[in-house]
């Protein structure tokens, strides 16, 4: 029985006309979803999509899709019915069906905040992939969706498991973790950590196991289990079944009384010893006066109600509204005021006398935190998680993995956590190594994975923040040696991340020497607000990236950012900037597309005048019009030759005389926006097109082996002898099918017996042509 039902209702804009289209879906006949869901019907879907989507691209991570981009591929009267026309009707090309998908949180996620108005250039919706209610482990899907009339949905992130064959068996899902599952995974955290104790599950969960990255597992059921042990946290996914640990990962990496309240904070990039202190203000702390209190504001500057005017005691201790520090080596440091007599001034300094590094590292830990926060608002106040108090600072830390060390954990809602002085080490709780460790909460937020992009992004907050590209100087106990430095050489390499190394601390200066580098390209052509430009892009991508690696993706969700109309194709505000940033690491190169509508010819006329029509478009970067060449090799050289333009980057190649039957060599070449030379086929001139210079062909013998036409053969082999016939594909060697499609063709022990034995086996096997005349000459 066939049973329909309306699937979506979608949006879309044809000749400036919105349009809703009903998407009618026959249940059990839908075709490409689900289970049911095929490779080639997913294709046949991709295609259609392609076809109906000119000027969209696609890119893609260990063969799924990772980021489709470019231009809009879908409308709506509201941003949400945008990209949730998408969901309904399009993202079977992802290999998941709609109802796979389950937004996180409210699915809203505004992007990029737009001062001068109020609003947001962009509206995120966020989902992960879930199959039976139970989740798929860091599976998303972002869209991005651009806040104006039309609402077009210029991107989507992408990292979606293919989920085809797995069955969930409902109880089991919903069950007791495997016998051992627990063992298992505090088992491993001891084997891990470089602590000594007991570990303890503080949290647990079913999941999907499918892999995270560019990994290509089988799917299945697991239990997530996040283990504590002392300060240190993992997180330990083992089979549901069998109890197997599939997957790790370490999840630290490492008034009416008026006044002000200030601190003597470390300044400028480097370590305590470094530089020198001094007074700033401390924001949002909690300031008391008798049962009152009240939090200063940014300025340091605050109010508590009081009523009477008698003298009253103000105190105050490193607790504010978002952040709490907390001193591993003995009581927080508190500042008391006695007898203040309202309206006051009640003005308070801590470390004012600066003679500990104690008190310094806890004033440093409030001050930059709550720098760091701003400054992360000031581009996107609805930036995740950030409107949670009482975020903790935990400074002076001895044992476990301190001194020399810093680390962010993940537990419950995240902290910060900094070493005491030893070692040789000096305290670690200074603003660039603050920076790096907020900046993984800020991954984290964003919904993301740690590893080399979370190295790298808390690289880049600290180069923002200070537009310094020194990370951590000073955290070799001198002061010339930074940790790290962003102005740096390092070259995308897709196998092992970065020529800097694949260790996620060196593969993340390459995320950071990206930044860096767009950062100079900026200072020349906007320098009065180059860092607001760069932190805009750098703070809103961390919303867009999913996963734990590096790659030119993050160019691309650079340039949608960046971008005002929709279509990065025809340039953004900034795409010269940002592709020579990045580009300068190996992580964007300018291509275009070059397409032939009607081919590429076979022959090409001896007297010349064989015309080839050619359209260059945008691949990552627009093509500038007037610039396409055809590049003739005439024996000795190539010449370049002109194309005629008949409209903007759409050519007709017209060629030279050659002379008959000469092979000749030819490609294409234009350039792009910035002016960079493309080449078609990539690599030439060494790799080029060809040709043969003649009218016609004659064929003098021709056979697609459907019929006998005389050939021979002769076997001195055990086994393997040439047959001719229709290919049975044992993939042993042998071909899965005939070249020319026609059904049959000569191939060596055409038989699945004896386990597939195609190969030739002690001697030779020859196969002699029937006899040719070539008598004719030519």
């Amino acid at each position: 029985m066939l049973s329909s039902r309306l699937s979506t209702v979608g949006v879309g804009a044809v000749g400036g006309v919105l349009l809703l289209v009903a998407v009618t879906v026959a249940g059990s006949q839908r075709e490409g979803l689900g289970d049911r869901f095929s490779v080639v019907a997913q294709e046949r879907l991709l295609a259609t999509f392609q076809e109906s989507h000119p000027g969209v691209l696609i890119s893609e991570t260990a063969g799924r899709i990772s980021r489709i981009y470019g231009r809009a591929f879908s409308h709506g009267e509201t941003s949400f019915q945008s990209a949730e026309a998408f969901i309904q009707a399009q993202v079977g090309i992802l290999g998941v069906e709609p109802e796979d998908l389950v937004p996180i949180g409210d699915g809203l996620q505004p992007i990029m905040y737009l001062p001068e108005t109020g609003t947001y250039k962009f509206h995120g919706y966020f989902h992960r992939q879930e199959k039976d209610g139970v989740p798929v482990f860091r599976s998303a899907l972002k869209l991005l969706v651009r806040n104006e009339p039309g609402f077009p949905l210029v991107l989507a992130s992408a990292d979606l498991r293919d989920l085809r064959g797995l069955r969930l068996d409902g109880p089991a899902a919903a069950g007791a973790a495997a016998a051992g599952g627990e063992a298992a995974a505090r088992n491993r955290v001891v084997q891990l950590s470089v602590l000594d104790g007991d570990p303890q599950v503080i949290e647990s969960r079913k999941v999907i196991w499918a892999g995270v990255d560019d990994m290509v597992v089988e799917p299945r059921l697991a239990d997530e289990w996040t283990v504590a042990l002392d300060v240190d946290r993992w997180l330990i996914l083992t089979d549901a079944a069998s109890g197997e640990v599939l997957f790790e990962d370490h999840l630290i990496y490492t008034v009416d009384i008026v006044g002000n309240v200030q601190g003597r904070a470390t300044e400028g990039i480097g370590a305590e010893q470094c530089e020198d202190e001094v007074a700033a203000p401390l924001p949002y702390l909690r300031v008391t006066a008798g049962a009152n209190s009240a939090f200063s504001d940014v300025n340091g500057d605050f109010v508590i109600p009081n009523p009477g005017a008698l003298p009253i005691d103000v105190s105050a201790t490193l607790d504010g509204l978002w952040f709490d520090v907390f001193n591993s080596a003995g009581l927080e440091t508190s500042e008391l005021l006695m007898g203040v007599f309202p309206p006051g001034p009640a003005n308070i300094l801590f470390n004012a006398d600066n003679l500990t590094e104690e008190v310094r590292a806890e004033v440093n830990g409030y001050f930059e935190a709550n720098r760091i926060r701003d400054f992360v608002l000031q581009f996107n106040p609805a930036y995740p998680l950030l409107g949670n108090a009482d975020f903790p600072v935990t400074v002076n830390i001895t044992g476990g993995i301190c001194p020399g060390n810093a680390f962010y954990s993940s537990g419950g809602g995240g902290s910060i956590n900094f070493c005491l002085s030893g070692g040789g080490s000096p305290n670690t709780a200074w603003s660039s190594v603050i920076y790096h460790e907020y900046g993984h909460h800020l991954v984290r937020a964003a919904g993301s994975g740690q590893g080399a992009y979370g190295e790298g992004l808390g690289d880049v907050m600290s180069v923002l923040i200070l537009d310094d590209p020194l990370v951590g100087l000073g955290f070799f106990g001198n002061c010339v040696s930074p940790l790290r430095d962003a102005d740096n050489t390092c070259q995308y390499d897709p196998v092992g991340c970065s020529t800097c190394g694949g260790a996620i601390h060196a593969c993340g200066r390459l995320l950071s020497g990206c930044v860096w580098s767009t950062r100079n390209e900026l200072l020349i052509t906007e320098p009065v607000n180059y860092i607001d430009i760069l932190a805009d892009l750098a703070i809103n991508s961390i919303l867009l990236h999913t996963g734990t690696l590096i790659t030119p993706d993050i160019a691309v969700d650079f340039l949608t950012l960046d971008d005002t109309d929709g279509d990065i194709c025809n340039g953004t505000p900034h795409f010269a900037e940002i592709a020579a940033g990045f580009g300068a690491h190996g992580m964007f190169q300018e291509n275009l597309n070059f397409t032939f509508p009607s081919g590429l010819p076979q022959l090409l006329s001896p007297s010349g005048g064989t015309t080839v029509p050619v359209t260059v478009s945008c691949d990552t970067a627009p093509p500038q019009p007037g610039t396409g060449l055809l590049h003739v090799n005439t024996g000795i050289f190539f010449i370049a030759i002109p194309m005629s333009e008949i409209s903007p980057n759409v050519y007709d190649a017209v060629f030279p005389s050659s002379l008959c039957p000469d092979v000749v060599e030819y490609f294409f070449s234009a350039e792009t926006a910035s002016g960079e030379l493309i080449v078609e086929p990539p690599g030439a001139p060494t790799v080029t097109f060809s040709a043969l210079s003649a009218t016609s062909i004659s064929a003098v013998f021709e056979d697609n082996f459907e019929a006998d036409l005389g050939w021979s053969v002769q076997n001195f082999v055990s086994d393997g002898q040439w047959g001719r016939g229709i290919p049975v594909n044992c993939n042993r060697g042998d071909p899965p099918a005939d070249a020319d499609g026609s059904g049959s063709c000569f191939l060596t022990d055409n038989s699945a017996a004896n386990d597939c034995e195609s190969d030739v086996d002690d001697g030779s096997t020859f196969l002699t042509s029937p006899t040719m005349d070539a008598s004719g000459g030519g």
